[in-house]
């Protein structure tokens, strides 16, 4: 493992589609898991996510929630900003989840810390 400590991927799903829209668990589920695997895709030769698949056994995600799309996507401009690669996922043309591209938390938890654990 290389300085900063080890690598961390953050999901951020919308919890409005689970309370309101009522979509099912797994369908949630699934978005993760298709926002994660989009954003490892895309930084695949990025030097990160290279170390964080080195260490595939001792992966780190951590699930945080949002209430709804407008909060997704005021977040997705945060991350923009602050140049922290991310993914967005889109599903049935609205946004989902986002995919913090693996980095050291130092690098990124600053940006997360007003959200809660997804529940």
């Amino acid at each position: 493992m290389s300085g900063n400590g080890p690598r961390v991927m953050y999901l951020i799903l919308r919890y409005d589609l689970l309370s309101k829209l009522q979509w099912p668990l797994g369908a949630l589920v699934t978005q993760a898991a298709h926002a994660a695997t989009a954003c490892l895709w895309t930084y695949k030769d990025d030097p990160d996510v290279i170390e964080y698949m080195d260490d595939i056994e001792h992966m780190r995600k951590v699930a945080l929630k949002v209430d709804n799309e407008d909060e997704l996507q005021q977040l997705h401009k945060k991350l923009d900003d602050a140049k922290i690669d991310h993914r967005v996922w889109i599903e049935d043309d609205m946004a989902v989840c986002i995919a913090v591209k693996p980095q050291p938390r130092s690098t990124v938890s600053k940006h997360l810390k007003s959200y809660s654990l997804f529940p």
